[in-house]
Formats: structure tokens, sequence, C-alpha cells
């Protein structure tokens, strides 16, 4: 009995005070009083100290499993990786026997000093990020494992992993050129440390179908999992696709439906004072300039928006990126609605279930209509995810749509989901417009069906050295049809064509390694045709700045590119002051449409090889490219390769390595998409 139950039990006695007097009784309960203090002080530092204990090793729980453990690891950008971890934690946990545990860990909260060499099983799904970087909450973990791997080269600590098995698959696309290069690096890294792979390096490419990337290395995996003796196995056997399909359980958060006084709706950013430093954190900004770039002649969209920063803390450098948090249009969220067939003014909580089992990451904040909820937080054109279709036949009051569903679900509909949904990018409404009975619960559509709308990225038009209370953004209005024969409107540049000065936006700054040299005498080349003019224009303001002050700068070479001078030649008069007051040394611009032959950037830059190559050899100058992955970036690594070799006399394969040593040295620099 604790100090401070025996002195209730003596308090309450019947005949405890009436047989003592009362300095006595004062003298007791002081006396008890005290020892209770100080026991309980005594429980708490012992308390404190444990925690603490814990905390230092990085440990939750210091008790072991009793089978085999397996830890998934995921970097991601846009949850794609978390939920690859999650997907497979399930499955494995369908196939082999429970004896095993599994843990899924943001990679960002894993102390892998302390524990990666302790691990039995470890699986990295790693997402590329811009150039071959890697994501927001993988940068610390990845550093430290490329930096082990060469000292394991160099002959330190080569076999620090020899008791870990692992397995990873990269996330990319190969639109960039390096695809999937941090799955790669984690993959020889994990080797230098003498850890066994247990399958091949799995790449997924975003720009086809990287969803049917994941199952062929998954049924690679599995494949060689059957074959060890790394996890515990089910009796009898693996069960079948089918039946691992039937056992799975459908993701989804608890609903709690609100009417009369309680429906009413909270914005999660009214008065928020979040520091804009992260996704976690966003700042509510004003925008304070909203106008079009291109003229009235064009039949596109250019915008230049100015967000207002004053007195928000926020922080940025030229060269650095924003992130906004945009909303779905009001046509698509009314089409939504109906597919669903509920009211979008229908009012409601989401909460994670007991125990979570299928852990879901934490819903959004509510009370929320339906209508905030699809405007806000469901990404409604992403791509159908195959994860996605057991739960749309369980939702489904029609047999046989149910069993079609559940046929491009599994691995005998691999084909037919590949044509009919990954290739043309066929999104979660187009499908369930074609299986209209499909209803799904709220809870399921937002646990395992609508992929959380995510923030979208813009490098910032901008420096603070000449606009230090205001972000600029310039923004190509996105409207197209897709495969599908689909009218797409592109999610942010539409939010922001619809906004007004004086609307608030939701924003953080993500800071980049695209910056201007240190030495301001360095010759820079700036190559970035249509929207890639952004960041050179915040270079371009702070090379300004700098001149003013009485700094010496070296000189600048621009490329810029567009279709015709008079529809989307942007910010023409400013690159025009550049260009007279000394900032902006040669501008070259090639018009695309202007003349019978197209003339781009590239072209340009071919025309100028013998400055180029002379800035790049001779100078130690940097180059940096802006813009469209697909194409431009590409072209213009063949130019600047091609020059190399005409102008330097390099072979082909000399040029590949100087390029590769200008990017490894920072003076080859891309921000692309």
């Amino acid at each position: 009995m604790s100090a401070h139950a025996e002195l209730d039990v003596l308090l309450r006695s019947g005949n405890f005070v009436p047989t003592l007097g009362l300095a006595s009784v004062v003298l007791i309960v002081l006396s008890a009083i005290v020892f209770f203090l100080r026991h309980r002080k005594a429980s708490d530092s012992s308390a404190v100290v444990a925690g603490k204990a814990l905390q230092q090793k990085g440990v939750a729980d210091t008790s072991e499993p009793a089978g085999p453990k397996v830890t998934l690891l995921y970097g991601t950008q846009t949850g794609t990786a978390e939920r690859f971890a999650k997907q497979l934690k399930n499955e494995m946990s369908s196939r082999y026997s429970d004896s095993n545990h599994y843990a899924i860990v943001d990679i960002e909260d894993y102390k892998a000093e302390e524990v990666l060499c302790k691990e039995q099983l470890v699986f990295f799904l790693m997402a590329t990020y811009g150039d071959g970087e890697p994501t927001d909450n993988a940068a610390d973990f990845y550093n430290w494992l490329i930096k082990a791997g060469k000292e394991a080269e160099a002959g330190e600590g080569q076999s620090l992993l020899k008791d870990v098995s692992y397995g990873v698959f990269g996330l990319g696309n190969k639109q960039y050129e390096h695809f999937c290069a941090v799955g790669h690096k984690v993959h020889a890294a994990m080797e230098q440390l003498g850890a066994q792979p247990v399958v091949r390096r799995g790449d997924g490419d975003d720009d086809v179908d990287i969803d049917a990337d994941f199952e062929s290395w998954r049924t690679e995996l599995y494949s060689s999992l059957d074959a060890s003796s790394l996890l515990d196995h089910k009796e009898g056997g693996v069960p079948s696709s089918s039946a691992i399909m039937a056992e799975a359980s459908i993701p989804a958060y608890t609903v709690q439906l609100l009417s009369g006084s309680l429906a009413q709706e909270a914005d999660p950013l009214k008065d928020s004072n979040n520091s804009g430093s992260n996704a976690n954190n966003p700042y509510n900004a004003r925008i304070g300039v909203l106008r079009e770039l291109h003229t009235k002649k064009s039949d596109r969209s250019c915008l230049h928006v100015e967000i207002d920063i004053r007195d928000s803390g926020v922080q940025y450098e030229a060269g650095d990126h924003v992130g906004l948090f945009c909303e779905n249009g009001p046509g698509i969220v009314q089409d939504a609605g109906r597919i669903l067939g509920m009211s979008l003014d229908t009012v409601f909580n989401l909460q994670l279930p007991d125990g979570n089992p299928d852990e879901l990451t934490p819903p959004f904040p509510g009370p929320v209509s339906l209508r905030s909820a699809l405007a806000r937080y469901a990404d409604l054109w992403a791509p159908a995810r195959k994860a996605c279709f057991p739960a749309l036949a369980a939702s489904a009051s029609d047999e046989k749509e149910a069993a079609r569903l559940r046929h491009l679900a599994s691995p005998e509909g691999k084909a037919e989901f590949s044509d009919w949904v990954g290739s043309p990018r066929r999104s979660l409404l187009e499908v369930m417009l074609a299986f209209p009975s499909c209803k799904p619960s709220l809870g399921a559509f937002f646990g395992i069906m609508a992929p959380r709308l995510q923030p979208r990225f813009y490098s910032i038009s901008s420096s603070p050295k000449q606009y230090p209370n205001s972000i600029h953004v310039t923004c190509a209005v996105v409207i197209d049809t897709t495969a599908t024969g689909r009218h797409h409107e592109g999610v942010c540049s539409n939010y922001l064509k619809r906004m007004s000065v004086g609307d608030r936006i939701p924003i953080f700054v993500r800071h980049s390694g695209f910056k201007l040299p240190k030495q301001m005498g360095t010759p820079i080349v700036m190559v970035g045709p249509g929207t890639g003019l952004a960041p050179f224009r915040g270079f371009l303001q702070e090379r300004a700045a700098l001149l003013k002050s009485g700094v010496g700068l070296g000189p600048a070479y621009l490329f810029f590119g567009c279709r015709k001078k008079s529809q989307d030649y942007i910010y023409e008069q400013e690159l025009a002051m550049y260009s007279r007051n000394g900032v902006l040394q040669k501008l070259f611009v090639a018009f695309s449409r202007d003349a019978d032959d197209k003339v781009y950037v590239q072209n340009q830059m071919q025309q100028q090889a013998a400055d180029i190559t002379e800035v790049l050899s001779q100078e130690g100058g940097n180059v940096y490219v802006c813009g469209d992955a697909k194409r431009m970036a590409k072209d213009v690594h063949a130019a600047l390769l091609d020059m190399l070799q005409s102008t330097s006399g390099l072979s082909s394969s000399d040029a590949e390595y100087r390029m590769k040593d200008l990017i490894n040295s920072s003076r080859y620099q891309r921000d692309v998409w």
C-alpha cells in the first residue's frame, strides 16, 4: 500500500482521532506527508531517468520479439513510399506466420547509427527527389549511410552489417537523368557495409506505372523469402493470392457524422501563426499581387503571383522552392460528391480505428464538410491504385462489377490492369464512374482509395535582397487532355487562377541547393525556357542588389526560350533592364514558333559553344538549367556534351566524365520537373 493510501486509511478510521490528542494527530499527518513527498520524488526521478535512457537508445520498447523481426523504412516526398511500406507489411503479415514481427518507421525517426547493425531483415522504400536528391525526411539517414559506405570501401567497417539482410525498392521517374539514384546508392552502401541482399534492387518509374514495378519486385521478393529461413512460415505453406486478398481487411477510418449544433466546420488555419518552415507548419499567407504574364494574343496562361510574408518569420533564399497547399475546383468536387452518392454539406469527423491495425496515417482535422474534405484533402485526379480495388469491390452492390474489380486487382488481371488503368493513368473517379454500383464509406474512401492531396512546389522567382516581404511564383496554367480523353486541369495552377488579391493560401519554404556561387565573380550560364526562367529571375535580382552595393560580379549569360515574342515572352522588360545595367552580360532568346524552323535554347547554345566551353573549362564557371525534365533538360545536357567534344577535343567518354565532375563539384546544377 502506498504512503498516500495508508494515510487515507488512518484518517478515515472511526477510532483514530478520538484516541489521540490534536498535537499527535498533526505530528503524524505532517510526518506522513513528508514521507509521501519523498517517496513520490524518488519514484518520479527513477521514471525520468528510465525515460531518458530509452530515448537516448532510440528504442520504444526494451523487450525483444520472440520471432523474426522485419523493419520497413521509408523515405517519401508524396506518400507513395510510405504506402508501399504499409502494403508490403500487410501482405507479409498475411503470407507468413503470425510469429513474425513488423515495424514501419519513417526513416527520419530511425536511429540508424545505433540499431541498423542489430536488424535481422530490413527493407528500404526510398524515393528520389529532384536531380538525384533524397527526400526531406531521408536526407540525414542517406548522408550518414553514404558516408559509412565510403568509409567501408576505404577499409573501415566492411563487416558492420554482416548479419543484416535487406532489400531496396527505389521510387523515381525515368524522365530524370538520375533515375532512382537514392535507391541505387542505398543498395550499394548496404553492400559495402557487408549486408546481404535478399532480392534484386527494385526501380519504380512514376512516369509509367510505378505500382506495376512494385508488384514485379514484390513477386521476386516473396519467391526469395519463401525459399529462405529469414521468416517463420505458415503451416501448410504459402496461401494463394486469392486467399490473401480475401483475408485482407479494408483500411478505413472510423466516421462520426455530425448534425445540429455539432455540425460546425472547423478552419484548421484560422488564426494560425505557423512558421512556414515545413509542410507540417504552413503559414497562411495573403496573395498580394496576381497578374497574367502572357499577352492577349496567347491562347495559354502564365501567372505572376506575389505572396505576402510580411511579419511572418518565413525566410527564403534565391533558388529555394515554395510549397503551396491548393484545392480541387468546385466542378470536380461536385462530380466526386455525386459519384459517392452523398450530400456535399455532410459534416463529419474521421478518427483512427481502435488499435489502428492497418497503420493509417492520422486523418485530416475536423469537423469538416464533405465539400471541404474533397476540395482540400483528396487527390481526385491521381491515377487509381491497385490497392484500392479490393475496397471498391467490397463496396459494389453489383456482383459482376465486384468480380471484375477483384480480377483487376489479382495477379491474373495484371495485364488488363496495366492496359486499362496503369498506362493511360486512369483516375480513381474515372474508375468509379465505370463501376457505378461502388459506394464506399467515407472512412474507406479517405482511408485507402483517395490519396492525400499533396502540396505543389514552385521555384521561387524572387530574391529576398529585393523582396524580403514577399515570395514570387511564376506559374504556367495547365490545361490538357489525358490519354483517356478526359479534360484535365492542373490542380494548383488553376487554383491560383481562381484566386484574387487578398485571398489566403497555406505555404512553406523548402530550401534548395540550387544557388548562385559563393564567389560572385564566378561566371555563370543560365538556361531556362518558359517558366524555367523563375529561379534565374531571383538570381538576377540578387545580382542587381549586390552590384548596387558595390560587389564585383562575374559575367552572366542567360538562354531563354518561348513560342512567340508577341505572346509569351515573360518578364521581357525586366530582362532588357538587366542587360542594360550590367547585371546580365548576354541574353539569348529562342522563339520556337516565330519562324518556319523551330529554334530552341539548345540551338542557341550550340551557336555560343566557344563561350560556354570557355566558361566551363578555363574560367571555372557554373551552368544552371531549369525547366522540363522530359525533353529540354535532356537536350541541353546532350548539347553540353557535344560542345565539350567539339571545342575541347574530348572523346565521348571523357566528355561524360567531365560532366560528372561538374555535377559532383556543384558547377552543373539542375532544377527540373
